[in-house]
């Protein structure tokens, strides 16, 4: 009877002792991924920037070979940009592409990106498809690069240069560039009411004409630059139209 009441005890004691122990996780539960030290997840998304923040993972080691990953964003680079007579800040996500910076810098200076060489580094930047912080890599099992990374740290200081198309297409791009400015005149006069519709009209009319003018000589850089600035002079025609119609309906 005694070995049976000390059985008892015993047995119930070690229940109750494993039923307090906390649920560790699983390899095979689906909140746990097993990756080598080198391996990075990505999620995308879209930023204001127009590229893609991504959702870089940092990893803590559980053993030699496998980590547990948790999400957080991806830092954002704070770059500054010098030349050409221009001197910005640009902060972008570090996923974001080379392209993506060039697309940043022409919205502030207005210069196509197809035109723009950047150096960093001593070091020219010439692989549009590169991301500008670190390489990223595959989740799945082979780790295989997904982007290579140019390498870039907050506060990197780039050099502004012009491309060798743009030593091509200058003549062009000088002319297309001096129309825009005139459009840009026409649009203040037109916010001011210095200018009727009717003439908003006309003036945008002879400026379309000299833009169509302007010979590309088969760049299709040129021939981008030349469309664009011919929808920059239609929207100043339209913008018109529409404050014509809000005052006299």
């Amino acid at each position: 009877a005694e070995l049976l009441q000390a059985y008892y005890i015993f047995h119930h004691s070690s229940q109750h002792t494993l039923s307090a122990e906390p649920k560790r996780s699983s390899p095979h539960s689906s909140n746990y991924h097993s990756l080598t030290p080198t391996a990075m997840s990505t999620n995308r998304s879209p930023s204001r920037s127009g590229c893609h923040a991504s959702v870089k993972s940092t990893s803590t080691p559980t053993s030699e070979s496998s980590l547990v990953i948790h999400s957080h964003p991806a830092p954002m680079l704070t770059l500054r940009i010098a030349g050409l007579g221009h001197h910005f800040e640009l902060a972008l996500e570090s996923t974001c592409t080379l392209l993506d910076l060039k697309k940043e810098i022409q919205r502030k200076i207005d210069l196509a990106p197809e035109y723009q060489r950047l150096v960093a580094k001593h070091k020219t930047m010439d692989d549009d498809t590169m991301v500008l912080g670190g390489t990223i890599y595959n989740v799945d099992q082979s780790h295989a690069v997904q982007s290579i990374g140019i390498g870039l740290q907050d506060r990197a200081k780039i050099l502004l240069l012009h491309s060798a198309q743009y030593t091509v297409d200058k003549t062009g791009v000088d002319a297309l560039t001096a129309l825009s400015k005139q459009i840009a005149e026409v649009d203040a006069r037109r916010v001011s009411r210095d200018i009727g519709n009717q003439e908003v009209h006309e003036l945008i009319t002879q400026l379309c004409c000299k833009i169509d003018g302007v010979e590309t000589n088969g760049s299709e850089a040129l021939r981008r630059m030349r469309r664009s600035t011919i929808r920059k002079a239609e929207g100043v025609a339209k913008k018109s139209d529409e404050s014509r119609r809000g005052i006299d309906p």
